[in-house]
């Protein structure tokens, strides 16, 4: 009787296996690009630093989980995020994205600036690139996929190649956000 239940659900499991489809490795370039079935390749992020306005000057290096807040108009978090684009995508849209947050509350929106420059390294609150031009907003309500709000800049022609960092902020008060880079938050879709 046990082999005939086994056997069965043996048989169930091979099945429902062919059917599924194969999943593409993680990592398919050492420039971290990853296959999506919406969009050529996705861009993960490779550095992420937070900068806090309680700590203005004090500066907290890279990390792999990002962390955007304001809480009663002040206590600022924010996350400075570097792209570094390879070779061969000239001719290509890119759009910044979001996705699988951490965790969540408040009202769960975050604006998205482009910055002067991608050595984030060393930044600090009061220390930091200068915010250059205003890129989009999201709402994060569930595990998945951002709403998007205002995406007015989120597309753009895709470089070269090189690296560019983009800010994060909170929009709205009582507000927190978190992810863990390189596996969720803000990415970059090639079209």
């Amino acid at each position: 009787m046990k082999s005939a239940i086994f056997s069965s659900a043996f048989a169930i499991f091979a099945t429902l296996a062919t059917a599924l489809p194969t999943a593409a490795p993680a990592e398919v370039t050492p420039n971290n690009i990853v296959a999506r079935d919406q969009v050529k390749q996705v861009i993960l992020s490779r550095a992420v630093v937070n900068i806090q306005e309680d700590t203005p000057d004090t500066g907290l290096g890279v990390t792999y989980k990002a962390i955007v807040s304001r809480v009663n108009n002040k206590h600022n978090s924010q996350a400075l995020v570097r792209f570094d684009f390879p070779d061969g995508l000239t001719g290509y849209k890119c759009k910044l994205d979001f996705a699988y947050p951490a965790q969540f509350s408040g009202t769960g929106e975050m604006q998205v600036f482009s910055i002067g420059d991608a050595t984030i390294e060393g930044a600090t609150f009061n220390r930091r690139p200068f915010r250059d031009q205003f890129k989009g907003t999201f709402r994060v309500g569930g595990w998945g996929e951002a709403v998007v709000l205002d995406g007015s800049g989120l597309t753009f022609d895709c470089p070269a190649r090189g690296s560019k960092a983009y800010e994060v902020v909170s929009q709205g008060d009582s507000n927190e956000v978190v992810w863990y880079a390189p596996g969720g938050g803000l990415r970059v879709d090639v079209l």
